[in-house]
């Protein structure tokens, strides 16, 4: 990525955004980093990044401090949200996904806040209708989804976007809480550095599906209920081509398995079974696999004296590590990514 333009707003409670944005080749990448001991402030703050609600302190405290260190690219947010005090905040309904990964002190929710939540847990705040929660001295990784990318993600598994319903705001288990600790811990490397690797378009549409992918697998939701139905039946072999061709083409775009279905002229249920039935691939493998020979026929063609090295390549065809970049080039090419480029 090109070097950011960056702009720079303060003001007098001690807020400041930073803007970064790469015209040509990524996604705007905005971060906000706030600290006030003004309860106006902080709640003028909470009502615009997240929903208007209707805060109670239990007395005047100082300890009340409210900190945010928020990233936001591509309508993903991760907010490092801390709340110091005891407080009572009723949230209006909201239309997007937020899920809160505690780091410390405690949350509750529900009307008789028996929902409780402490370090090392994680909760999802229900959609479309009035909550009612207690913060108590909280530190929480909070993340939040648009909608539209955990309802694409559900229409894969037969759930119309009106059809989706969150059914609790705790993990269905322990291990799949930790996955999704895993999944923050993911996208804290992507928000992290000078050049974030979430601005660039590949990489931030592969968080979006990601972070959406693993809310629907951690968090009680319809997807999990449905039933079985019979498959698309026979998808002829031109399909696949078409969807192939499609890949090939767009590969150094932001692509999803809905837009090489409609390419192919299919259901995404019928792109999946029609890979499955006439390849070794998944579309998504096939297009992570179109993406790294795109990056071999730029290490070819580069040159490390011009400045380009096997990161910005990497990072170009949306692949964000370059260790793990490292191993699928070497083990599809016979040698390390650097020996290419030099070459």
């Amino acid at each position: 990525m090109r070097k950011s333009a960056q702009s720079f707003v303060g003001d007098r409670d001690g807020r400041e955004t930073i803007q970064m944005a790469d015209p040509a080749a990524g996604s705007p990448v905005r971060r906000a980093v706030v600290e006030t001991r003004d309860l106006a402030v902080a709640h003028h703050l909470l009502s615009q990044t997240y929903a208007e609600h209707h805060l109670q302190l239990r007395r005047p405290s100082p300890e009340f401090v409210l900190r945010s260190q928020a990233v936001t690219a591509a309508d993903l947010q991760l907010d490092r949200l801390t709340y110091g005090g005891w407080a009572r905040i009723v949230i209006d309904p909201i239309d997007f996904v937020v899920v809160s990964a505690m780091l410390d002190g405690r949350l509750s929710l529900g009307s008789d806040h028996r929902g409780q939540f402490v370090k090392g847990e994680a909760a999802l705040t229900p959609l479309h209708r009035m909550v009612d929660a207690v913060w108590d001295h909280y530190t929480v990784q909070a993340v939040r989804i648009p909608l539209s990318a955990v309802t694409r993600i559900a229409g894969r598994h037969g759930v119309e976007p009106a059809g989706l319903r969150f059914d609790g705001p705790a993990a269905v288990s322990a291990a799949m809480c930790r996955h999704w600790m895993i999944t923050v811990a993911y996208l804290s490397r992507m928000c992290a550095g000078p050049e974030p690797a979430i601005g660039h378009p590949l990489l931030s549409a592969a968080a979006v599906e990601t972070t959406a992918t693993a809310a629907l697998a951690v968090f009680p939701n319809t997807t999990m209920g449905v039933d079985y139905t019979p498959g698309p039946g026979r998808v002829p072999p031109a399909a696949v081509r078409r969807a192939m061709a499609y890949i090939d083409e767009h590969a150094a775009q932001p692509i999803a398995a809905e837009d090489i279905a409609a390419a192919a002229d299919i259901s995404v249920r019928g792109l999946q079974a029609a890979f499955a039935r006439h390849g070794d691939l998944t579309p998504t493998g096939y297009l992570r696999r179109a993406r790294l020979h795109g990056a071999h026929r730029d290490l070819l063609a580069g040159d490390p004296t011009r400045g380009d090295t096997v990161a910005a390549i990497a990072r170009r065809w949306g692949f964000a590590n370059p260790g793990r970049f490292a191993v699928e080039y070497r083990t599809a090419y016979g040698q390390p990514p650097h020996h290419t480029l030099r070459s």
